[in-house]
């Protein structure tokens, strides 16, 4: 039997042995390289994200991570061995090691492709170009089938519906890439029944002449998925990336690639191939390419901001404000909240809020603003109210204040001053709002009356939300569910395809007033506060 030195095929100058301890090394050089720079990204964004941004990534690097181990195995292992392997043998670990290649320059791809990218905010997420009705529909069409095979059915049938993407732009576009080399999609061309030669670029072709092209397919698949899964009332822009085909090598294929970007008029579809500006230029420096990556979390935030009164709330609390220590009589959520803030040097709210509210002018509807002062007036320490009738003046004293009079009285009643640039008191507004008024002039969608309607808010929360609407500017809460329900509303009623809903921004801390809470009850410590009313969002 041939040692490994001597088994060579045809063709090939160097040995098999050789030629696969060749293919270890660059498989090792590749992804030494790729693996540091994405947990730059990961370490990054750990700073700014939620930790659902980074998992894709994460499990990304601990796969990379798992087969550079089984490759270093792998060639410790066998390909270290001074016994000779049978030829046989060596093949099976030269394919091994040639599957593991492939894989790594697919990452170093998809990473060169990213750094090109900002904001990222997902990788490998998993997204469905059908609903659970339009599945069901299909299955309940299929009468001679078995309740088992139904089952079997939907299953198949939403398994197929699946496409996996990398979010960017803040989730405003997806990226799918396609290795599809040019000549695979020939074949997938002509095994489609394309008519070779019959078209010129520029030609609109019916869906019927290329639609069966398992690309097509794909893309059709990966354009219905965006439609129904909208990022902030719009649909994501779809960007395929295509680095081993050249489109204009081939007229054909050009013409090809063309329908597929007018695949449907509702959606942006980009097609970048290996010739495409997206491709052929240079991604940026890394550090510049992290930062981009990074982005800007507030780029969204409006100049003017509309301020729900749960982040009025947590801009007066004492919790805020004040290095406390948590008390047995005070409700679990008001201890939680004392303990969230004392893991952190300087508190967690006001470093969570003042980032966002600087630089930018505060308002509140007038429901608003009197609701505020409704709790004031019923829960709260005597600081919390004081700082209540500074950040939501309304006493003609406190109006009398200059703005920069009212910040050093706010900054006394905190250890933890806000920023020069906080554009405190809030400005409230003179007039109340008439949303229905708002929908007649066109400054409201008219889904906006179904929205009023299935959330049955009080006049306070109503307002918020329809100024804040109506004029497009951001309102800002620490409420967890009301963007969440009101999304929901918009795309369950929605009259046109172009109605989009309002601009909420959610703030993932919230704080309770102390009020109460902050002394113990006459009844302590028999009868306790535990379960008591202590202002609570």
């Amino acid at each position: 039997m041939a040692s490994s030195d001597q088994a060579t095929e045809t063709g090939d100058a160097l040995p098999l042995h050789t030629r696969t301890v060749e293919a270890a090394r660059e498989c090792f050089e590749l992804g030494n390289s790729l693996i540091p720079e994405i947990n730059l990204l990961v370490s990054r964004l750990e700073k700014t994200h939620r930790p659902s941004t980074l998992a894709g990534l994460i499990t990304w690097v601990r796969g990379l991570q798992k087969d550079q181990r089984s490759l270093q195995r792998l060639v410790d292992d066998e390909l270290g061995s001074a016994t000779a392997l049978p030829e046989t043998q060596l093949k099976a670990i030269a394919n091994k090691i040639q599957a593991n290649v492939i894989d790594v320059k697919h990452a170093h791809l998809k990473w060169s492709i990213l750094k090109r990218c900002h904001s990222f905010q997902a990788l490998n997420q998993t997204f469905l170009s059908s609903t659970k009705e339009s599945r069901r529909e299909v299955v309940s069409s299929q009468e001679s089938i078995s309740g088992r095979e139904k089952q079997l059915l939907h299953r198949t049938l939403k398994e197929q519906s699946r496409v996996e993407v990398d979010v960017v732009e803040r989730g405003s576009e997806w990226i799918d890439i396609k290795s599809i080399s040019l000549d695979r999609l020939a074949r997938q061309m002509t095994d489609s029944g394309w008519g070779w030669g019959d078209h010129e670029l520029g030609d609109v072709l019916d869906e019927e002449d290329w639609g069966e092209v398992p690309l097509a397919k794909q893309i059709k698949r990966l354009v219905e998925a965006a439609k129904r899964n909208r990022h902030e009332y719009r649909i994501p822009r779809v960007r395929v990336v295509l680095p081993r085909i050249q489109a204009d090598a081939n007229n054909d294929v050009a013409v090809f690639i063309n329908q597929l970007r007018n695949i449907d008029s509702q959606v942006e579809v980009i097609i970048n191939d290996s010739q495409s500006d997206f491709l052929t230029s240079e991604p940026p420096q890394l550090e510049s390419a992290i930062e981009n990556l990074a982005g800007d979390e507030l780029a969204g935030l409006t100049p003017i901001l509309n301020m729900d009164h749960t982040i009025l709330i947590d801009l007066i609390s004492d919790i805020t404000h004040y290095n406390l220590e948590p008390q047995p009589w005070q409700a679990s959520t008001t201890q939680a909240q004392i303990k969230e803030e004392n893991r952190h040097p300087d508190g967690l709210m006001a470093p969570t809020l003042y980032p966002l509210l600087r630089g930018r002018k505060l308002i509140c509807t007038k429901e608003a603003a009197e609701h505020f002062h409704e709790v004031l007036s019923t829960v709260g320490t005597n600081t919390e109210r004081q700082r209540g009738h500074l950040l939501v003046p309304r006493d003609p004293e406190t109006l009398a204040l200059s703005p920069s009079d009212i910040h050093a009285k706010f900054s006394s009643l905190s250890v933890r001053s806000p920023p020069a640039d906080l554009q405190i008191p809030v400005t409230i507004l003179s007039d109340p709002t008439d949303f229905q008024a708002a929908v007649k002039d066109g400054r409201l969608p008219e889904v906006a009356l179904d929205v009023a309607r299935c959330g049955g808010f009080k006049s306070s929360k109503l307002s918020i939300y329809m100024h804040g609407w109506a004029e497009g500017i951001t309102t800002i809460t620490s409420n967890k569910e009301i963007r969440g329900h009101i999304r929901t509303w918009v795309e369950a009623h929605r009259r046109t395809e172009d109605e989009v809903g309002p601009s909420i921004y959610r703030v993932d801390v919230t704080r309770n007033l102390l009020a109460k809470a902050a002394t113990p009850p006459d009844s302590w410590p028999d009868g306790g506060y535990e379960n008591g009313d202590d202002g609570s969002n």
